[in-house]
């Protein structure tokens, strides 16, 4: 299972508000510094808006800002606002935006009397509570005290170049 570039550009995106939470700041500078392509980024941004997760004020001093303090952001609602539920397998779900699906489903035969099924039903529960835990204050604070300040992609690090061996 993978996380895919939307909901990874999106943390991105959160983060790079994080830092700097009293300030608006553009699609573009946040598209910019994090080498994301700002068509791609116009796309992602509504769904963090609708979630209630980022508000964008207009005006000269405008831009996106944090719904919310970091710390009442966590992972697991991010990345549901951008990916949707996270299932595992078709099984656990039910068609709803609800995190875990009942025991039955329409969709598999074997739902509700199958013990790989609740292998998956135990990995969505440990899953999501993870991502639960994790704040996008705890991203800030694990990347200041890891990486240094601010999160910047690979086109910003310098690159270091290759001796010729002669």
């Amino acid at each position: 299972m993978k996380i895919s570039t939307r909901g990874e550009y999106g943390l991105r995106a959160l983060m790079e508000l994080g830092l700097e939470p009293s300030k608006g700041l553009s699609l573009r500078d946040i598209a910019t510094r994090q080498n994301i392509s700002l068509d791609y980024l116009e796309q992602i941004v509504p769904a963090l808006k609708s979630s209630g997760l980022v508000k964008a004020k207009r005006g000269a001093q405008g831009g996106y800002q944090l719904a919310k303090d970091p710390a009442e952001i966590t992972v697991l609602e991010a990345l549901r606002a951008l990916e949707g539920p996270f299932e595992p397998m078709i099984c656990l779900s039910d068609g709803t935006k609800s995190s875990i699906a009942s025991t039955k489903n329409s969709s598999c035969g074997a739902s509700g009397s199958c013990a790989v099924q609740e292998v998956w039903r135990e990995l969505q529960i440990a899953v999501e509570s993870v991502l639960q835990k994790l704040t996008l204050a705890e991203l800030l604070r694990r990347q200041e005290e890891q990486f240094g300040v601010p999160i910047r992609t690979y086109r910003e690090r310098s690159i270091l170049p290759i001796p010729l061996l002669n």
